[in-house]
């Protein structure tokens, strides 16, 4: 895959392999389908290009302390711990592929991205710590996530779920875990998980913990995994 010179937008035809998932085929507010759908739609929402969906995840607590500059530098830096924790624990668990901007991995283009901010009205340039996204092939085959110019992917098949833990502080500061489940890759669809060679890891995520940053996190988990086509569950512990 190659990087493009030109920024304009992307006109990018629906497909008969676009495949959506389980949210985007329910009625709004309970899914994503637009009660003016009709019932044969295969509309894809989101950012979509020639191979892939994007979803811009950026992590945005609430926050009355700092300057707007302060707080871009905050969650930044959070988007960018999220990115590395979601990777080490895909590579933990399963096969994933690493690639910049450009590659097959990134299932997108430099052109592309910036296509994007066309289609709605802020998305984060590569430079920026709040590039964070998650994506999936139009086909369903392959899932990843991007921060900045990085990208990595996995084969959707293999994901069997997320898990969020938050710790709430009573004799330290609490924080979050952010847990996936994988198993090796069906051949076709529809075949019944192997439970006995499930894998599962965890990261932990920030070292304090806040509801503002728990009310974050939760909503970009959600979206995540609706994305995915995958379940979340939470749990609340106290550290004691």
């Amino acid at each position: 895959m190659t990087t493009a010179d030109s920024t304009e937008p992307w006109r990018v035809p629906a497909r008969p392999s676009d495949r959506r998932m389980p949210a985007e085929d329910l009625p709004d507010p309970i899914g994503e389908r637009d009660a003016l759908e009709s019932p044969d739609e295969n509309r894809l929402w989101g950012l979509l290009g020639d191979h892939a969906l994007f979803k811009h995840i950026e992590l945005w607590p609430y926050s009355t302390n700092g300057s707007l500059n302060e707080e871009a530098a905050r969650n930044g830096r959070m988007n960018g711990d999220l990115y590395a924790g979601l990777k080490k624990v895909f590579g933990e668990i399963s096969s994933i592929e690493v690639g910049a901007l450009g590659s097959a991995e990134s299932m997108t283009t430099a052109a592309e991205l910036t296509s994007f901010h066309t289609l709605q009205r802020w998305v984060p340039g590569v430079q920026d710590d709040r590039h964070l996204f998650v994506f999936r092939s139009r086909d369903g085959e392959w899932a990843g996530f991007r921060w900045r110019e990085e990208s990595f992917r996995f084969r959707r098949s293999a994901l069997v779920g997320f898990s969020l833990t938050s710790a709430m502080p009573a004799r330290m500061s609490g924080g979050f875990k952010v847990w996936a489940g994988c198993v090796p890759p069906r051949a076709e669809a529809g075949t019944p998980v192997n439970y006995e060679c499930f894998a599962a890891s965890s990261c932990y995520l920030y070292d304090r913990w806040t509801p503002e940053v728990a009310f974050a996190l939760l909503s970009v988990m959600t979206r995540v995994a609706n994305f995915l086509g995958t379940t979340l569950t939470t749990r609340e512990v106290m550290d004691v």
